[in-house]
């Protein structure tokens, strides 16, 4: 599994601009094949707000990059200190009892 975490910052009393921007990414990104999970989250004092997305595997977060960023960097000019990244998830080996 992979997790695409993208934080952006719009400023302080932005969070309907915030919202409009989920409003119209988090849907299309649900859509994607792959696509296990997608939530926005806001930090709204500091102004800062992000997506994320939990993916089946890198293939899939990748294939829909290629469609959800011609949606996403638009809706993203506006914002400071953008960052988009992808991780690896790694399952803990679990002990025997």
């Amino acid at each position: 599994m992979y997790i695409r975490l993208v934080q952006f910052n719009l400023g302080t009393g932005k969070r309907s601009a915030a919202e409009a921007i989920a409003d119209k990414i988090v849907p299309a990104i649900r859509e994607q094949k792959g696509c296990d999970r997608c939530e926005f989250i806001a930090d709204e004092a500091a102004g800062d707000y992000g997506i994320v997305v939990l993916w089946e595997s890198k293939q899939a977060a990748d294939a829909a990059a290629l469609v959800i960023s011609p949606i996403l960097m638009p809706a993203l000019a506006g914002a400071k200190g953008t960052s988009i990244r992808l991780f690896e998830v790694y399952e803990p080996k679990m002990e025997e009892p």
